[in-house]
């Protein structure tokens, strides 16, 4: 065997354990909060006031494509820091919502699913407990309010 494949059958074998705030986060309990919002859902969020909207798409994206309804804009590569570390007054000033604790409602999006996919399990690892992806994304969006 060489040494590149054994390296893969080590890495394969190994334990799939990331590690947050000294409480490990298994991949599988990562997995159990893979859930996913559907355009219903995303449209009744501004029914839903404790439910939190991101859109993690970059802001030139959002000027050229539009916004979803009641969404805030955290892009991917902020996410972490901004769910993470962000005091809770800085969070308010800058969205203008509250700082979603751990059990509130998080549904992410982007155009398509696969950032918001992204961004959602960074907030599981987080810690945050109740996080879905709208898959479907702006595209779906879009596509769904133009036949409306």
């Amino acid at each position: 065997m060489s040494i590149g494949g054994r390296l893969f059958s080590l890495v394969a074998r190994a334990p799939r354990t990331l590690h947050h705030v000294n409480r490990p986060i298994t991949t599988s309990s990562l997995l159990r909060t893979n859930s996913i919002a559907s355009f219903e859902d995303v449209k009744s969020v501004k029914n839903l006031k404790d439910t939190v909207l991101i859109d993690v798409r970059e802001p030139s994206e959002l000027q050229e494509t539009g916004v979803l309804p009641h969404s805030i804009n955290i892009p991917l590569g902020e996410v972490e820091s901004v769910l993470g570390c962000l005091p809770p007054d800085e969070f308010q000033k800058r969205f203008n919502t509250p700082k979603p604790d751990f059990s509130t409602p998080i549904i992410f999006s982007c155009y398509m699913g696969k950032r918001s996919a992204s961004a959602q399990q960074t907030a599981a690892r987080l810690g945050f407990k109740n996080v879905k992806n709208y898959a479907g994304g702006w595209a779906d969006w879009e596509d769904k309010t133009k036949s409306v």
